[in-house]
């Protein structure tokens, strides 16, 4: 057994027996840690608010080996993101922060980079940014983050470059295919206006973005398909924030 200490966002917790919870983090330099905070359920003493999801903690867990879950000795609260979450759009959104993120980084390896990506994404949500804007903006980059991000100048099907007026058809888990390739029925153009966010989330921090992204879409398309191309798994907690927003399927 190997002692580990770490900071540390908290994605989620699930119920284990009648006393224990499992605890799933992001952690800096460990990447995914999932483990079992005992008793959690019984007393909130001991972990107190680092348990609500999204909290930043300095993280101590004892690495068993050979065993899927650890033990978490200690959570340290030392940034909350709860007040911001009574809004039902932004708990929405963090909870799509949450499975997105959980789903691409891998268990036990580093990476900073995400890490840093999601603080960067919490603080600009409290300070303003719109929820879906702040989900396009996660998405894109943890696809580029992890070498996913669909090719954005050169047509999916047959490989040719676009021309600046080229029509791109966004093609759920594909990428982006030009006019004179043959699509899938749930194909979607890709407007002037998702072309300049793209551009946006590659250029700009999360808090400086000064356009909203509308809800579904080519974006989405090809975005949230790419990521769930490449997790093999649909994700859940999407409907939860598009029926705060009012939006179709």
């Amino acid at each position: 057994m190997r002692q580990r200490r770490d900071e540390a966002y908290v994605l989620g917790t699930s119920a284990l027996g009648e006393a224990d919870l499992i605890v799933t983090l992001l952690a800096e330099n460990q990447g995914r840690v999932r483990g079992v905070a005992s008793s959690a359920r019984k007393s909130r003493r001991r972990f107190g608010g680092a348990l609500e999801p999204m909290t930043r903690v300095a993280a101590q867990w004892v690495e068993r080996e050979g065993i899927d879950l650890h033990r978490i000795e200690a959570l340290e609260p030392l940034r909350s993101y709860a007040a911001m979450q009574a809004d039902p759009a932004l708990q929405a959104a963090c909870a799509v922060l949450a499975e997105i993120t959980g789903a691409i980084v891998r268990e036990e390896q580093a990476d900073p980079t995400t890490f840093r990506l999601l603080g960067s994404v919490l603080d600009a949500l409290e300070g303003g940014l719109d929820p879906w804007t702040a989900v396009r903006y996660t998405e894109y980059w943890l696809l580029k983050l992890h070498g996913v991000l669909p090719d954005l100048e050169h047509c999916a099907s047959c490989g040719e470059p676009f021309d600046e007026r080229d029509l791109r058809t966004a093609v759920p888990g594909s990428g982006l295919v030009c006019r004179r390739c043959p699509k899938d029925e749930g194909g979607i153009a890709l407007t002037a206006a998702d072309r300049s966010a793209l551009q946006g989330f590659d250029r700009t921090a999360p808090g400086a973005l000064g356009f909203e992204v509308r809800p579904g879409g080519a974006l989405d398309a090809l975005l949230r398909g790419a990521l769930q191309a490449f997790a093999e798994r649909g994700f859940k907690t999407y409907r939860h924030l598009r029926a705060l927003r009012s939006v179709g399927p």
